[in-house]
């Protein structure tokens, strides 16, 4: 489906060099050393064995979140499934909750590498419509493809810390976005960019919940949402 609107969206190609937004990518793909996650990992594998062991338990994590969704995700199941005791999982993980934070940290780092990468063509690009688009399949394919990422998006809903987390990545998210809408809607005042690119953060990430939690409606749920992008960006494009 064409949106009516897309032909009237104008474009910005003569403002000065495209913006850079590499510096974004320090933001969005922060290390799990340097994270000042609420649940930090006890210990950080400093050889091979280690390693395997954590990532044994990161898998056998969403292999339960799978299985047992999040009602019934615990460390003694996690344990279980990764063939580890307890105290070995403690080893590297306080709770239930620092592991699902990491497992947040990976999808979001692997996502937001990927919305960096296209956020730079938004500026100049003239086909707005077709940006708009392959943005919202694009992420859709990304959730789509996380294992277990239904529950992990359910987590960061329902676990107090998990929604400080979301919160705080939508506030960076927004921002680098209202940095990109300033390059191609010069016109625009920076405070209603700024509240414009909050509100595309928010009701895309809604919206791509719900497109994941109706796999049968998806197609057409992610296509809604690109006519009523496009119809948005048409009103940021109107002096």
């Amino acid at each position: 489906m064409i949106c009516e609107a897309s032909s009237k969206v104008q474009r910005n190609t003569d403002n000065g060099p495209a913006l850079d937004i590499r510096p974004y990518l320090a933001i969005f793909t922060p290390t799990m050393e340097a994270s000042a996650d609420p649940f930090p990992m006890r210990t950080m594998p400093a050889h091979s064995r280690s390693a395997a062991t954590l990532e044994a338990i990161l898998a056998a994590s969403l292999g339960v979140l799978e299985e047992f969704g999040l009602p019934g995700f615990n460390t003694n199941a996690v344990a279980k499934a990764a063939r580890v005791n307890v105290a070995t999982l403690y080893h590297y993980f306080p709770n239930k909750n620092a592991i699902l934070q990491t497992l947040f940290e990976r999808n979001e780092s692997g996502r937001t590498a990927w919305i960096v990468s296209q956020l730079g063509d938004l500026p100049t690009t003239k086909d707005l419509e077709g940006w708009i688009r392959q943005m919202g399949a694009g992420l859709h394919e990304h959730r789509r493809n996380e294992r277990a990422g239904v529950e992990l998006r359910r987590a960061c809903r329902a676990v107090p810390e998990l929604m400080a987390a979301e919160k705080a990545r939508t506030a960076v998210h927004a921002n680098a976005l209202a940095d990109v809408l300033r390059q191609r809607f010069p016109h625009q005042s920076l405070e209603r960019l700024q509240t414009s690119a909050r509100i595309i953060v928010e009701v895309n990430a809604a919206v791509l919940d719900a497109a994941l939690e109706s796999p049968d409606r998806a197609e057409a749920i992610i296509s809604e949402l690109a006519c009523l992008m496009t119809g948005y960006f048409t009103g940021l494009a109107t002096p």
